[in-house]
């Protein structure tokens, strides 16, 4: 009996490093801290800008343009290999996206194209999906680096016809920025639509093209009106329906956006209270032509005798299209008057 109150002793003195062990096994592992936030997303935040989202698409990325129906009158979009090209409506401007990460221009100089040169005072490091506007000095492009928040951000800057570059480029913000990649953005004037292409929230191999109602001036929300977590969904687009503040507005955009997918090209816009009229369209085109006039002839102050040979053809003739335009916009208005 004896022997066998030893021998149990025995057994529970052993079984003691034992239980020691299982309980450090089970022990909980250090908590590992996240990782800091880029300090400047808490800036963002602070100035997220007030946009209406009309509605969102999630379309293949490799060629996601083709589903952007762009106003003729604003350019042309083109997608091959994973790389974008942009033409401008008089198609004699091309800007493209190299292999290494570079936006370049090319002319139609005599009845072909230049050899592409990259843009002057654009960072040559992962650039992409550039678009210019028709006034021919506001450009967008998409760029990843020590400049942006995540993967690729999107990037506004404007020519300087005086110093013959590009000025520093501006991130756009939120909510078209986000620490996933965001990579297109235009603006459509003749249809009064935009257009922003992401990857946020989107299985590999897709994006999202959200089009949005265009502001003529920033309008920011208020970040004393919402808590932190209302901002972070706002500026990551989480649901487009908090944006609808006027519906109305939400749905004319729909019907202009389903009027250009309709055709295919611009959408001409009725005569109605709601559209622009003929005389307006004139005014327009008018105003479209002046830029790209303008454009010329400060192409024509820089450039060397070769190609000023050229460029004397090309604005002598945007010179007399303009003239003739004006003339009948002044016989237009004079109709109208006279009704």
């Amino acid at each position: 009996m004896r022997r066998a109150t030893y021998l149990l002793a025995a057994l529970l003195l052993l079984a003691l490093p034992t239980s020691a062990q299982r309980k450090q096994k089970v022990a909980k592992a250090p908590v590992k801290e996240a990782p800091e936030e880029d300090p400047r997303i808490e800036q963002m935040l602070s100035a997220v800008q007030k946009i209406t989202f009309v509605d969102s698409t999630v379309v293949d990325a490799a060629n996601f343009m083709s589903h952007i129906p762009l106003s003729a009158h604003m350019g042309k979009l083109e997608q091959k290999d994973g790389r974008a090209t942009f033409t401008n409506e008089m198609g004699d401007l091309r800007l493209i996206t190299t292999a290494d990460g570079t936006i370049a221009r090319s002319e139609y100089i005599g009845n072909a194209w230049t050899s592409p040169t990259p843009l002057a005072n654009i960072e040559k490091t992962a650039a992409a999906n550039p678009f210019l506007m028709p006034d021919g000095i506001t450009l967008y492009f998409a760029q990843k680096g020590e400049r942006s928040i995540g993967g690729y951000d999107l990037f506004v800057t404007r020519y300087d016809s005086e110093r013959g570059t590009f000025l520093k480029a501006e991130n756009l913000g939120m909510p078209f920025a986000s620490t996933a990649d965001d990579l297109f953005y235009a603006i459509d004037e003749y249809n009064q639509l935009g257009y922003f292409v992401t990857n946020r929230r989107q299985p590999k191999g897709k994006v999202c093209i959200y089009t949005f109602i265009p502001q003529t001036s920033r309008h920011t929300y208020q970040a004393e009106a919402y808590d932190e977590e209302q901002l972070r969904q706002l500026a990551a687009i989480s649901r487009i329906a908090d944006t609808w503040e006027n519906k109305e507005e939400r749905l004319e955009a729909l019907t202009r956006k389903s009027k250009a997918k309709a055709t295919g090209h611009v959408a001409r816009l009725e005569e109605t209270e709601s559209m622009m009229s003929e005389l307006d369209l004139m005014r327009y085109e008018a105003k479209r032509q002046g830029k790209a006039l303008e454009e010329l002839r400060q192409q024509y102050a820089t450039a060397n005798e070769e190609t000023k040979a050229a460029l004397r053809t090309k604005i002598l003739n945007a010179e007399q299209q303009l003239e003739k335009l004006m003339s009948d916009i002044r016989e237009k208005e004079k109709q109208d008057v006279e009704r």
